[in-house]
């Protein structure tokens, strides 16, 4: 029906999307949506042949093909899984396309639901959307408020908050860097060297540096002390430098609590840590021409 909103789009990390409300006879009967040209337009990024299965008798009627989407769940803009969805021309002519639902592709609504939905006016929509880092699109089911308001959430909470919805697939990129495992994972919008993150990480002998007494666990995927790296100026402010600050002396391992504290703590208990962290590396980012004063680091965090 439409493009998706430019403030959505960067909160999920897309160069492309859109949405569309889900239909009564495309929930109940249909059990699928008919692409309109915005969401073809998407499906295009990944799919650019558009060789889609056709019913009726004509065409590519190649069943066996997969086609893979990232499917979220119901009201999830963060997490989701790597799905093989029926995307299919369902007539013998004609550019009509439909993805259709099913349990086993997690990409599905039912009657109930939906008329539970409709009732309370939250108007089901479905949407899709294309990351570049990633192979395949993103879809997913949402009522139209949850994707109105779902950018509210990120404007009064900070640099790190946007970061924050994908920074458990770089982490996961990362142990899988450090134990050498090429796993498929969701890569973050804010473009990370790998290898940068991993030197980092093994400069710090896998200890935390706020305190080295602070216990993990070992990795499953590297066999190390599981630590995590952590920009320590947001990569989210990239554009405010000339040089790339997504460079090792700008990463510092961090326990997975201290982590989530500098995320998602008071202010009064980052401001501990951040002093820390910067005094030992202030110098080192200065070395490599990333010049930025105390007051004004602090305010990258603190609100």
């Amino acid at each position: 029906m439409s493009w998706m909103q430019d403030d959505l789009l960067e909160v999920v990390g897309a160069e492309v999307g859109a949405t569309s409300p889900i239909t009564l006879r495309e929930a109940t009967g249909d059990k699928s949506v008919t692409l309109d040209k915005f969401e073809k337009t998407v499906i295009k990024s990944s799919y650019p042949d558009m060789d889609f299965p056709r019913k009726g008798g004509a065409g590519n009627n190649d069943d066996s093909k997969e086609f893979k989407f990232f499917v979220h769940p119901y009201n999830d803009l963060k997490n989701f899984n790597l799905r093989t969805v029926s995307i299919v021309y369902p007539k013998s002519k004609g550019n009509e396309l439909r993805l259709y639902f099913s349990k086993s592709s997690e990409f599905t609504i039912d009657s109930d639901t939906f008329n539970h939905k409709s009732n309370e006016e939250k108007d089901p929509h479905w949407y899709i959307y294309k990351r570049p880092e990633d192979e395949f699109p993103h879809i997913g089911m949402a009522d139209l408020e949850f994707l109105d308001e779902y950018t509210l959430h990120f404007e009064d909470d900070g640099l790190l908050v946007k970061e924050d919805a994908d920074d458990t697939a770089y982490q996961a990129s990362l142990q899988n860097e450090l134990g050498k495992k090429r796993v498929l994972t969701s890569s973050s919008r804010f473009q990370r060297n790998i290898q940068e993150s991993a030197q980092a990480l093994k400069e710090a002998n896998f200890i935390c540096e706020v305190n080295p007494t602070h216990e993990t666990f070992l990795s499953s995927a590297s066999g190390m002390p599981y630590v995590e790296g952590h920009h320590l100026i947001p990569l989210s402010l990239q554009d405010q430098f000339e040089l790339t600050i997504d460079i090792k002396e700008n990463i510092v391992a961090l326990c997975p609590n201290c982590h989530r504290l500098l995320h998602h703590g008071t202010n009064d208990d980052k401001e501990k840590i951040l002093f820390k962290l910067w005094t030992e590396r202030k110098d080192l980012l200065s070395k490599r021409g990333i010049k930025v004063d105390t007051p004004t680091f602090l305010k990258f965090y603190l609100k």
